[in-house]
């Protein structure tokens, strides 16, 4: 929101495999001992800070959380939900608990919803060499698509 600006057209979509890690997430209700380093202008403009029994916590704006879509997918299932070609792609320490075979296939899916250009962002454990046809290395843990 800071760098797009509040007028900004932009949607995110969150997803994991598991249906309670995404019900958390989109509460958006966080404990303040937990957000020691967001600074208090951020926490102004984008939380709600809990009075009462919710004392003690923050809850993130709904002019920021409406652009936030929550959806359960499996990364090894081809039924992916997803309706729009993607710019940006967030997959951090997935992969690195499939295989090799797995890996490729669930790269292929990412690569199929991604618009050409648009990047990848992996975590510092895992390495794509293998799907060079797929993306390009452009930094340490960021691959564009081709």
């Amino acid at each position: 929101m800071e760098a797009l600006g509040a007028r900004a057209n932009f949607s995110l979509t969150a997803s994991d495999i598991d249906s309670k890690v995404l019900a958390t997430a989109a509460r958006g209700v966080y404990r303040l001992d937990g957000m020691k380093g967001i600074d208090a202008g951020r926490m102004q403009r984008f939380f709600l800070r809990g009075k009462g029994s919710n004392e003690g916590m923050a809850k993130i704006k709904p002019e920021l959380s409406q652009f936030i879509e929550f959806l359960i997918v499996n990364l090894i299932h081809d039924d992916w939900p997803f309706k729009e070609p993607f710019d940006v792609v967030f997959c951090r320490n997935v992969m690195i608990y499939f295989d090799a075979p797995t890996q490729r296939k669930v790269l292929e899916r990412i690569h199929r919803v991604m618009k050409p250009g648009a990047l990848l962002f992996v975590g510092h454990a895992e390495n794509f060499s293998d799907s060079r046809d797929l993306f390009v290395l452009k930094g340490k843990t960021v691959y564009e698509r081709r």
